[in-house]
């Protein structure tokens, strides 16, 4: 933890009458991560889609998750959910109703005020349905890993925010909002490119990229999106325990143990002393 968080927790600590503690809690549970080219085929994901074509719905996903919802019926994580009959038009898969909805200017999706699906793209997933859908994937990784690249802030951009979800990135979050007394959390923390960014780093360069949770029952439950500075959270209480991946360009690093815990951070820190060894990294 940085001296400038300890002084954050500190000062804090003595306005609530709590013991700073609290906002160090031990880590629980913590594990290490590995890319699908590591793991069995059962453990690699939902993979199936082109690397441009998982690119382009990567935004969409943050509605369009891994559970339907009222409001998303229909998920865009992996190729059957693609290629599935639309929800709300049985005649046409949910690609190609995905087609008509980004070119409809009345009724587009993503709705408004969101930016539309640039022109290009819009292209690239028309042609991919016109073709028939075809499977693919990317290339298996190529160089190192991150998590054994140098002590780093990649970015070169550090936060010192105290408050909202761009508040201090790296930082152990559900245990700083016990002392804090601020909004609960059941899964909180930072994805960052390399496995040793410092505390207060901020991750600019994970746009795209997923954290997928699945619960005890093997059922994913929701797919997590980084923020501007690499933050992710979620209230929602689930079955544990649970394991997540991380998903980007069509490549995934998955965690090899079920957790309980779900404060991130207080795993995976810059050192990598906490039984995990390092940061939530981009799969490489």
């Amino acid at each position: 933890m940085t001296v400038a968080a300890v002084m954050r927790l500190t000062r804090l600590s003595l306005v609530l009458g709590l013991p700073l503690a609290l906002a160090s809690l031990g880590a629980i549970g913590c594990t290490e991560w590995r890319n699908a080219t590591e793991l069995p085929p059962s453990e690699s994901g939902p993979m199936g889609l082109p690397c441009d074509v998982d690119q382009i719905l990567s935004p969409c996903r943050a509605c369009h998750g891994a559970v339907p919802t009222q409001k998303a019926p229909m998920s865009m994580v992996s190729y059957a959910d693609l290629v599935a009959p639309s929800p709300s038009d049985h005649t046409k898969t949910v690609a190609a109703l995905s087609v008509e909805r980004m070119a409809n200017t009345t009724d587009p999706m993503p709705p408004t005020p969101s930016k539309p699906v640039p022109a290009a793209d819009q292209a690239t997933f028309a042609a991919w349905v016109k073709a028939g859908m075809p499977t693919g994937s990317c290339q298996a990784p190529t160089g190192p890993d991150p998590l054994n690249a140098e002590p780093t802030c990649t970015s070169g951009q550090t936060s010192f925010v105290d408050e909202g979800s761009t508040m201090a990135p790296g930082e152990a979050c559900i245990a700083c909002h016990t002392a804090r007394r601020g909004p609960r959390f059941t899964f909180a923390g930072t994805l960052y490119p390399s496995g040793h960014e410092p505390d207060d780093c901020e991750a600019t360069n994970v746009s795209g990229a997923q954290i997928i949770i699945t619960d005890a029952n093997g059922v994913d439950q929701r797919a997590l999106v980084p923020n501007s500075v690499g933050n992710f959270s979620w209230r929602t209480t689930i079955a544990m325990p649970y394991t997540a991946r991380v998903v980007y360009n069509g490549k995934t690093r998955a965690m090899v143990t079920p957790q309980k815990s779900g404060d991130c951070n207080d795993c995976h820190t810059q050192s990598g002393d906490n039984d995990a060894p390092g940061r939530i990294t981009l799969p490489y």
